[in-house]
C-alpha cells in the first residue's frame, strides 16, 4: 500500500470531486431547490449538463494542484487523521475562494451560481474528507498486522532510544519497523536484546545500504549540539528521511513544529521544504527576469569586452566550474576581472576583498557588480536561481563539508546570483564568515518563498545603488 498511496489518494480525490460536481449540477438544475419554474429549469439543465462534461477534466486537475500545493500528497509515515481533515477544510476553502474569484460578476456578485459554491464547497470537503478517512482506517488496519511498514533504524542506544523502540514496537500504526539501532558507545549493560547496536554512526550509508532503510529516527541522550550536526549533516546526504526528538527548548521557544509519538515530540529533518507551487512560480520569476536581463547583457557586452581587452590581455568571460543543486558541477559565466590565469601561482584560493589580480577595469566591474551579469544566463539554463546561496567551488565545498555545521544541506536548491547571506554579511574573509552566512543560508531555505525571494531582490538593488558589496 505504501508504494501506491499517492496513486490511490489521487484516484478517490478525482472521484470524489467528480461526485461533488455532479451533486452540485444535481441539486442546482434537477431540484427544486433554486427555482420553481419547471420550464426554465429543464433549459438550463441542457446547456449545464454540457458544462459538467466540459469542466470535469480541468477540476479535477485544478483539486489536484490545490491539494498538493496544501501537503495532502506528502508521504507522511506518521499522520493524524484529523489533521488531515483539518488540511482537507483549508484547501476546499482555497479552491472555492478561487473559482469564486475566477468566476465572479460584478452585476450579480451574489448570483445563483455563486451560492451553489456553497453546496459545493460542503459536498467536497465530505466526500473528500471521508474517503480519506476510510484510507487512513484502512492503512492503519493492515499496519497493525505488519503489513505498509517502512523500515527504520534507531541512532541511540539510550533511554529515549528505549522509550521509542518500545512505543513503535508496541503501536505498529505509526507506520515504523525497527531494524536495529547505531550508536557509537556500548549499549547498556540492563539492555535487552533488540538494543544491541548492529553498528556504529560511520557505518550508517553501508547499513542503509543493505537493511533497505527508508527513515532514520535520532534519539539524543543529551543535547550534544556538535554531535546532533554530525548526525544530520551525515543523514542528509543519505537517500533517507531523517526524523529527531525535539528537546524542549526547541518546543518551548516555538521553533520547530512536531508530531507526536505517544509523548515523543518528532521534527521531520526535510531536505526539502519548498512546496511545488512556490517552486513553479520561483522558476518561472527565473525564467522572465533572466530573459530581460539576457538581452541587456547581449546589447552592453561589446562595449565591456571593448575595455577588458584594452586594459589586460585575455579573453572576455571567465568561466569557472562551480557546485550546484543535488553537488552537480555546472560552468558559471563572469565578465573577467582578474589578470589572465590568475591563479598559476597561488592555486586555488579565495578572492580577497582589495585582491591585487583585480584589474583597474575588474575593479570597476566588480564595485558596480556589472562582472555578475552573465550569470543570467545560467539562470536561464535552470542552473542557478536569482535567489540562493552563492556556488563554491569543488575544492571549497570539500573543505567546508568537515568544517561548517549543515553546510551539505545548501546543495538542496539552486544556487543563486544573490542570497540571504549577501544582504545580511559581509564579503567571506575567512572561515568564520563561511560558517556565519552558512547559518544565513539555512534560514532561507528553511524559510523560502516568493516574498522572501522579492525582499532580498530589493535589498540586492538598494545596496548596489550605495555602492556596498554583496
Amino acid at each position: 500500500m505504501k508504494r501506491y498511496q499517492n496513486i490511490i489518494l489521487l484516484i478517490t480525490d478525482a472521484l470524489s470531486g467528480t461526485l461533488a460536481l455532479y451533486l452540485t449540477y444535481v441539486l442546482r438544475f434537477e431540484s427544486a431547490l433554486f427555482t420553481a419554474d419547471p420550464t426554465t429549469q429543464v433549459v438550463q439543465a441542457s446547456g449545464a449538463i454540457a458544462v459538467f462534461w466540459w469542466a470535469l477534466t480541468p477540476m479535477v486537475l485544478f483539486w489536484w494542484v490545490v491539494f498538493a500545493a496544501n501537503g495532502l500528497y506528502n508521504r507522511n509515515v506518521v499522520i493524524s487523521r484529523f489533521d488531515e481533515l483539518a488540511k482537507v477544510f483549508k484547501s476546499v476553502v482555497i479552491g472555492v475562494v478561487i473559482i469564486y474569484i475566477a468566476t465572479f460578476d460584478r452585476t450579480q456578485p451574489v448570483a445563483l451560481t455563486q451560492i451553489g459554491l456553497l453546496l459545493y464547497a460542503a459536498e467536497m470537503f465530505i466526500l473528500v474528507g471521508t474517503t480519506r478517512f476510510l484510507f487512513r482506517n484502512v492503512q492503519r488496519y493492515f499496519r497493525w498486522r505488519g503489513i505498509g511498514l517502512e523500515d527504520a533504524i534507531i541512532i541511540g542506544c539510550n533511554e529515549v532510544g528505549r522509550q521509542l523502540f518500545e512505543q513503535l514496537d508496541r503501536y505498529p500504526v505509526w507506520g515504523f519497523r525497527i531494524v536495529g539501532f547505531v550508536d557509537d558507545v556500548f549499549a547498556p549493560a540492563n539492555a535487552s536484546e533488540n538494543m544491541r547496536p548492529i553498528g556504529r554512526t560511520a557505518d550508517l550509508p553501508q547499513i542503509i545500504k543493505d537493511a533497505k532503510v527508508r527513515w532514520i529516527l535520532i534519539a539524543p541522550a543529551e543535547a550534544d549540539n556538535r554531535k546532533m550536526m554530525e548526525l544530520l549533516d551525515l543523514s542528509i546526504s543519505l537517500p533517507v528521511r531523517v526524523m529527531l526528538v525535539a528537546d524542549y527548548y526547541q518546543m518551548v521557544v516555538g521553533l520547530v513544529g512536531t508530531v507526536q509519538i505517544h509523548g515523543l515530540p518528532f521534527i521531520e529533518v526535510s531536505r526539502r521544504l519548498i512546496s511545488p507551487l512556490v517552486i513553479i512560480l520561483k522558476r518561472a520569476m527565473d525564467i522572465v527576469v533572466s530573459a530581460v536581463m539576457c538581452a541587456m547583457v547581449l546589447i552592453i557586452t561589446p562595449l565591456l569586452a571593448a575595455l577588458i581587452k584594452l586594459d589586460s590581455r585575455g579573453p572576455v568571460f571567465y568561466l569557472q566550474r562551480r557546485v550546484g543543486k543535488q553537488s552537480r558541477e555546472f560552468t558559471m559565466y563572469k565578465y573577467r576581472s582578474m589578470v589572465h590565469d590568475a591563479e598559476r601561482r597561488t592555486g586555488v584560493v579565495w578572492a580577497q576583498k582589495n585582491d591585487p589580480r583585480i584589474t583597474r577595469v575588474g575593479r570597476f566591474l566588480r564595485r558596480a557588480h556589472l562582472d555578475e551579469l552573465p550569470q543570467f544566463f545560467n539562470v536561464l539554463l535552470g542552473q542557478m536561481s536569482l535567489v540562493g546561496p552563492r556556488p563554491e567551488r569543488r575544492e571549497f565545498v570539500s573543505e567546508f563539508r568537515h568544517k561548517v555545521p549543515l553546510y551539505e544541506r545548501r546543495l538542496i536548491v539552486r544556487p543563486g546570483i544573490t542570497g540571504w547571506a549577501q544582504i545580511r554579511h559581509k564579503y567571506d574573509e575567512s572561515l568564520r564568515d563561511v560558517i556565519e552566512k552558512t547559518r544565513y543560508d539555512i534560514f532561507y531555505i528553511d524559510h523560502i518563498s516568493l516574498s522572501l525571494d522579492l525582499k532580498i531582490l530589493f535589498l540586492t538593488f538598494l545596496k548596489i545603488l550605495r555602492g556596498e558589496g554583496i
